[in-house]
């Protein structure tokens, strides 16, 4: 069913991940509470801090989607292998569930100025924001070597498809079987059909996803990587 979902959306011209667009929303929300709670306390405007609770209830409703996008992403493109980066961010995205949690339910009981709402509000924004470099990390992160400008084609799917996997060129999973060296650069027939029917917990990559020209323009970016 999952593959069915992302299989939908590749029909229409989507080949990302879900997650992604999913995270501006409880981010945007977490700040916009923090910052309203600050300005009253500074401005001491008591009427700023008044929606919180309300902000906090929508943003822990799309806490809930956006950690649903992101189970369904981690099981679709790392098969819910459990990389280093992905356990804190499920760590992190629980801490910030806690405290959505506890936001809700105190902003009803104090002050919405309260010492220990704001507090709420700045870790839950600390939180966010760690949340969101370790995101950007696991994308990018700096894990798809640069090459001269011939590859940037193949640099390019590399950065959507391997480099959460594969940083740099090695191996997250499994480090003595590191993407630089690997006998399935023998050759581009060898490549294509080690990621088309990969041994797990690789996920394979069929032509829907990642398709033989752009198969051909990955191979070649990898063939052309050095430690």
């Amino acid at each position: 069913m999952l593959d069915s979902f992302y299989q939908a959306l590749a029909d229409l011209g989507y080949n990302h991940p879900v997650h992604p667009t999913q995270v501006n929303m409880p981010i945007g929300l977490v700040v916009g509470a923090l910052v309203l709670g600050l300005a009253a306390i500074l401005l001491k405007k008591s009427h700023l801090a008044v929606s919180l609770r309300h902000i906090m209830t929508v943003a822990l409703f799309f806490l809930l989607l956006t950690m649903a996008a992101g189970v369904m992403d981690w099981m679709h493109f790392y098969s819910g292998v459990w990389l280093p980066v992905i356990k804190i961010k499920v760590g992190l995205a629980c801490f910030l569930f806690l405290l959505m949690v506890l936001a809700v339910i105190l902003g009803g009981k104090l002050k919405p100025t309260s010492p220990i709402l704001i507090t709420i509000y700045l870790l839950s924004f600390v939180t966010v924001v760690t949340l969101g470099y370790f995101g950007a990390d696991l994308v990018f992160g700096g894990r798809t070597p640069p090459l001269p400008k011939q590859f940037s084609a193949g640099q390019t799917v590399y950065a959507m498809n391997c480099c959460g996997c594969h940083p740099y060129g090695g191996n997250a999973i499994a480090p003595r079987k590191a993407i630089l060296g690997s006998d399935k650069l023998t050759d581009l027939k060898t490549f294509l059909g080690w990621i088309r029917n990969p041994r797990f917990p690789m996920p394979p990559f069929p032509p829907e996803r990642i398709s033989d020209a752009k198969a051909g323009q990955l191979y070649r970016y990898a063939t052309n990587l050095h430690d």
